[in-house]
């Protein structure tokens, strides 16, 4: 039994940013398919124009949460703040295109349901989300290890 908690243990911190990540992430794609759902389905709003609502809304909430959470990424000053932001902002918005042909290509050319097609362009969009923060927020700590690492190879030279 301790056995099998360690490996777990083990297995959480080899993927901590995957796994808080994903939590997150997730949140963030439910928030993006309920506001999908309220603007389409409830209040009968084209689907691209509930699309971009339910997208702003939840990368803002990304952002919030992978900057402060899931990558705990420290800015020094506003501007550092500033790049950060329009990193994620530019990087997200890239997604938006590939979220935005995903649901005209699954409902306006295959005629799915708009809800099928919005949470199947979630978990894809997701994942290539995943890619784009990691570079984003880890980019400091990126640094840091390099720096570290250089330093310990001097040190081993040196001893």
């Amino acid at each position: 039994m301790a056995n099998s908690v360690q490996w777990l243990i083990k297995i959480y911190h080899q993927g901590e940013y995957f796994w808080k990540y994903a939590v997150f992430g997730f949140m963030a794609a439910l928030i993006n398919v309920l506001a999908f759902w309220l603007l389409h389905a409830v209040l009968a709003e084209h689907y691209l124009f509930s699309n971009t609502i339910a997208w702003i809304v939840a990368t803002l909430f990304s952002f919030f949460t992978n900057k402060a959470v899931v990558f705990q990424s420290k800015s020094q000053n506003f501007w550092h703040w500033c790049r950060e932001f329009v990193s994620f902002m530019l990087t997200r918005g890239l997604s938006y295109f590939f979220d935005t042909f995903l649901m005209f290509l699954g409902i306006s050319v295959l005629i799915w349901s708009a809800m099928l097609v919005k949470i199947i362009d979630q978990v894809l969009v997701g994942l290539f989300n995943y890619g784009t923060s990691r570079l984003i927020f880890m980019e400091s700590n990126q640094k840091m290890r390099m720096r570290r690492m250089l330093l310990k190879r001097l040190n081993n030279r040196n001893n």
